[in-house]
């Protein structure tokens, strides 16, 4: 005898979880908007859709620490979530508080009531908007780390010389601000240690049994022999370190979304970082 989906702890039938069960994800193609050429690292809507139907239920407080353009919050309007995010670039706050007010706008009067709000701010401040044990969910992809990446050395007259795996990563990283405290210009350590920080403030404002989920990507340091940068094990490490169990590890399978690049030709292969990772955490009941 299955359990009725309105006393599942997120609303859904046995069907519905069954159907959402699987761990690699390849059918998140979400049509891009104009607006979203203004922020280089949002992810699409179906998957934010997705995560909080998955691990929230109507009514609960669903967070966004680095919240972009407010893909998040606006996931949340649209499925009767409470949505708070932070973003450090106020370009970014301004765009996502017109896109939420859009949102809400378009949706019936009975949802318009919740609290769906981007504060432009640091992150690390993030205990001054949230109440502990009060958050069900966290949603967020942090930016790209930064690691040493070197433009392609230059060859002949003027002529970069050909570097198809520098000219992909060069591409995918988006630009951040020019800000001392963007985490997006730490050295890769400084990134680990201040997310470190992140982490445990997120955990102090989740409730007991309440999910923290991070969509990253892995890298590689194409200029020290491309070496492989393992960014979401080392995000397991750093958020098992800061006191959160590791819950799941779902696979973005990206593949046909993303163009092929020749990497290493004819010297060394490489595959296409062509997946992302979505990094599961749960706060222990004992917490």
């Amino acid at each position: 005898m299955t359990t009725p989906k309105d006393e599942t702890f997120n609303g859904l039938s046995a069907k519905e979880w069954t159907i959402l069960g699987k761990n690699v994800w390849n059918d998140l193609s979400s049509p891009r908007q104009s607006h979203h050429l203004l922020h280089g690292a949002t992810f699409p809507a179906a998957l934010a859709e997705r995560a909080l139907s998955l691990y929230s239920k109507q009514g609960d407080i669903v967070f966004d620490p680095f919240a972009g353009i407010g893909t998040t919050i606006i996931a949340a309007a649209k499925l009767d979530r409470v949505g708070v995010g932070i973003e450090l670039q106020e370009q970014f706050c301004t765009l996502a508080s017109s896109l939420i007010d859009k949102e809400k706008t378009d949706l019936f009067s009975s949802k318009q009531s919740s609290r769906h709000e981007v504060i432009c701010d640091d992150c690390r401040a993030l205990d001054k908007y949230l109440y502990s044990n009060s958050v069900q969910l966290t949603l967020s992809a942090p930016p790209y780390p930064k690691v040493d990446i070197r433009p392609p050395k230059v060859q002949g007259p003027g002529r970069p010389r050909k570097n198809d795996l520098a000219e992909e990563m060069l591409e995918r990283v988006p630009a951040h601000s020019l800000r001392q405290d963007d985490f997006g210009n730490f050295g890769y350590q400084m990134y680990l240690e201040e997310l470190k920080l992140v982490f445990k403030k997120v955990l102090n404002v989740t409730r007991e049994g309440g999910y923290s989920v991070w969509v990253v990507r892995d890298q590689r340091d194409t200029y020290n022999g491309a070496q492989y940068i393992p960014v979401h094990a080392d995000i397991i490490n750093l958020g098992v370190s800061a006191g959160w169990r590791h819950h799941d590890l779902i696979i973005w399978d990206q593949n046909d979304q993303r163009r092929l690049v020749l990497l290493g030709y004819p010297n060394v292969f490489y595959t296409n970082l062509n997946c992302s990772y979505l990094v599961v955490f749960r706060k222990p009941k004992d917490k």
